[in-house]
């Protein structure tokens, strides 16, 4: 049995998105509270969906995990937008650098989108960026740029988003997200580009 694993950081940036999703998923499968708090009674066999990376380090322990974009590539009865070949540069997060399946799960469901993908150099296994939380620069002496000065983390963020040149930008993280917002970047995450036809 699937159980849906709602990101609370997705749906306080996205209240709308997120509670679509969770109507989605109501009427197919449980839904799990606050992966920190959950106490549902699971089995073996059971799989936990979950949006956010955090999430699945949280859950991994005690189900197996599957990410939604895995979920959502498998099934023939979603109706997917038709974005006409629309160019977007997708930012791979550094949480998945370790999960293949997700690279190319979230690709089919861009091309399933009618998406055409722009590849950044650093991207799939060789990521370097989770916004302010992981960010690899030769200038700073931690990865971790939210033990910095908000001044100094908008700053990196703001050099990092230039090599998209104004252009969309699709995350999969909400720390990637935040990062690229916080450096003005054109940033959305893919579940918003999933349910904002529907």
């Amino acid at each position: 049995m699937y159980i849906y694993y709602p990101s609370c950081n997705f749906a306080v940036m996205h209240r709308k998105t997120a509670k679509k999703v969770k109507e989605y998923f109501e009427k197919r499968m449980p839904i799990a509270k606050c992966c920190k708090i959950d106490q549902s009674e699971l089995e073996k066999e059971d799989i936990g969906l979950y949006v956010c990376q955090a999430c699945r380090h949280q859950i991994e322990d005690k189900v197996q995990t599957m990410s939604l974009w895995e979920y959502f590539d498998q099934l023939d009865d979603f109706s997917f937008p038709d974005y006409h070949g629309q160019k977007m540069y997708l930012q791979d997060c550094y949480r998945d650098c370790n999960h293949p399946e997700v690279h190319q799960a979230v690709r089919n469901l861009l091309k399933k989108m009618n998406i055409e993908v722009i590849e950044i150099e650093k991207n799939k296994e060789n990521s370097i960026f989770c916004g302010t939380l992981h960010y690899e620069t030769k200038d700073l002496e931690n990865e971790h740029l939210s033990h910095y000065s908000k001044e100094i983390q908008e700053k990196y963020m703001k050099e990092y988003v230039q090599q998209f040149h104004n252009e969309q930008v699709i995350c999969t993280c909400n720390r990637c997200l935040k990062g690229i917002l916080l450096g003005k970047g054109n940033g959305v995450h893919l579940l918003e580009l999933l349910f904002n036809k529907k």
